[in-house]
C-alpha cells in the first residue's frame, strides 16, 4: 500500500516528465475496486488496470517471484506507446516509483 501511496505523491514529478502511472495487477478486479475506492479516499491519483488473467506479465515472460498470485512490476511507456522498460521487484515496494522516476530522468 506504500508503494501506492510513493506513486499518488510523486504524480507532479512525473508530469514533469510527460509520464502517467498507471498499476497494472494481477489481483482479482474486486480486490481492484476496493483499492480504487481507498485511493479515492486518500487523494491519490493512480489508475489502476487488472490483468487477472496473467495476460500483461505473460507478455514479458513475468512470474511472481514468492508464493503470492499478485505480480509488482512497474512499465516506462514510451510517447509512441511501446514498453521501453520494466521494473519487477515484489519484496521492495518503494522500489517501484523510485525506479520509475530515475528511469524517466536518465530518458530525458
Amino acid at each position: 500500500m506504500a508503494e501506492n501511496v510513493g506513486f499518488g505523491k510523486s504524480q507532479r514529478r512525473m508530469a514533469d516528465h510527460n509520464a502517467v502511472v498507471v498499476g497494472i495487477s494481477s489481483a482479482q478486479e474486486k480486490k481492484l475496486r476496493r483499492l480504487a475506492t481507498y485511493f479515492r479516499f486518500l487523494r491519490i491519483d493512480l489508475p489502476l488496470a487488472c490483468d487477472a488473467d496473467g495476460h500483461v506479465g505473460g507478455l514479458y515472460d513475468l512470474r511472481p517471484d514468492s508464493g503470492e498470485q499478485n505480480l509488482r512490476v512497474t512499465y516506462v511507456i514510451d510517447e509512441a506507446g511501446l514498453v521501453s522498460d520494466f521494473h519487477h521487484n515484489e519484496l521492495s515496494a518503494f522500489s517501484h516509483w523510485r525506479w520509475a522516476l530515475r528511469t524517466l530522468r536518465a530518458a530525458g
